[in-house]
């Protein structure tokens, strides 16, 4: 065919109807591609038994490989540091080694017996200050509801509830066993392969974002060696930042604790610095037991412990967390709430904990392929002054 023939076929094509107002058209082609994502996610799901044995293998290969990485980021600096020193690599992962193990060894024989007599006594303990605290409200309400209500509760319950027991000792399954045969063994399984996998994180981690870099089309490289990188950043000072102030809160509630006099101060510090990998809810849900305890103790006891809860909260949000995490991820409170509620109903206590740096990520993917996607589109240009509807849909009618 005569190319200068070709050329004005293809331009009274381009000139049609069909062509202007729907193949060329990118709001048609917005909604076709959006359809043509759902119908994938649709035919996905019909096929998801394809995928069952790769969910097997991440639930075996995944719980080793999270806590290697949380580990990863803890001790990286450090060894950076010591090779920064002139230590070989291989010596500074050996000295954390040794001193997470020594770090272990000294927690089993100091403190694991402390927490162990003081949860045995809380527990049996518990009923008793929940009896008291019901009375106090009582009291102080000059009404008998709560006491009255606790009353009917263990009247109503306790047959019931032991009845249920038995019933689902009796009702146990082999199926039952298998699974607490299998959570076992995923718990062993996860405490001997996270050294190895640390290990060779510690050891080869560098080398991963390079060799990742390679399976990248040449053009995209760029772009995906600066989402990796970001990556990187932000789940390194969320990973590293929420243990440091976790910790720091756990003392803090300790020392605290200890000095007004309060009974469990150690598991009740504990508590609290595990709860507070929880953003905002974690520090609300550890102040109950406390202040259980409080109120059952003595009005000034409860007014100390108010006290240490108004310290550590200035410490915390006005030096620890600022200094240590700052603004890194920049989502707002709000958001950050809903991620732990959703997060915690898709995936249970693992979407709580992780449900935050997985957001960040999604967040660095998506606004990296909506950049994509504005330079390629052509819809967006920053470099233009804002201008009315008019002007606007005087420019759209010249582009098409």
């Amino acid at each position: 065919m005569d190319p200068e023939s070709y050329d004005k076929r293809t331009s009274q094509w381009s000139r049609t109807w069909l062509w202007k107002r729907v193949i060329n058209n990118r709001v048609v082609s917005i909604l076709v591609i959006t359809l043509l994502l759902f119908l994938n996610i649709y035919v996905l799901t019909r096929v998801s038994f394809i995928f069952r044995p790769m969910g097997i293998i991440l639930g075996i290969v995944g719980p080793p490989l999270i806590f290697a990485v949380i580990f990863y980021y803890l001790f990286n600096p450090v060894i950076d540091w010591l090779e920064r020193k002139r230590f070989s690599r291989v010596t500074a992962i050996a000295f954390m080694f040794s001193l997470l193990i020594l770090t272990v060894i000294a927690g089993m024989n100091f403190i694991v017996p402390i927490i162990q007599d003081q949860l045995e006594t809380l527990v049996e303990a518990w009923p008793t200050y929940w009896n008291n605290l019901m009375l106090q409200l009582d009291s102080l309400l000059n009404t008998g509801a709560f006491t009255d209500f606790m009353d009917q509760l263990g009247d109503t319950t306790v047959l019931d509830t032991l009845t249920n027991q038995s019933s689902s000792l009796f009702n146990m399954t082999v199926g039952g066993i298998g699974s607490f045969i299998g959570t076992v063994t995923q718990v062993f399984i996860t405490l001997f392969t996270m050294p190895f996998v640390l290990y060779y994180l510690l050891k080869d981690g560098k080398k991963v974002p390079p060799l990742l870099i390679k399976y990248v089309p040449i053009q995209a490289r760029p772009r995906a060696s600066e989402m990796f990188s970001e990556i990187n950043k932000q789940v390194s000072f969320y990973v590293r930042g929420q243990l440091i102030v976790a910790a720091s809160v756990g003392l803090i509630f300790w020392i605290g604790f200890s000095i007004v006099g309060l009974d469990f101060a150690l598991t009740l510090g504990i508590f609290a610095g595990v709860l507070n990998l929880i953003p905002y809810l974690g520090s609300f849900v550890a102040s109950i037991p406390a202040l259980i305890i409080a109120v059952v103790h003595s009005p000034l006891m409860l007014v100390k412990v108010l006290i240490v809860f108004g310290v550590e909260q200035i410490l915390e949000n006005r030096i620890i967390s600022p200094q240590i995490i700052g603004n890194t991820l920049k989502i707002h409170p709000v958001n950050i709430i809903f991620i732990i509620l959703i997060g915690g109903r898709l995936f249970g206590l693992l979407g709580v904990v992780f449900g935050i740096p997985g957001y960040a990520i999604v967040k660095i993917v998506v606004s990296m392929l909506f950049d994509w996607y504005r330079e390629y589109s052509g819809w967006y240009n920053p470099d233009e002054s804002p201008i009315n509807t008019k002007e606007a849909l005087v420019k759209v009618k010249d582009r098409e």
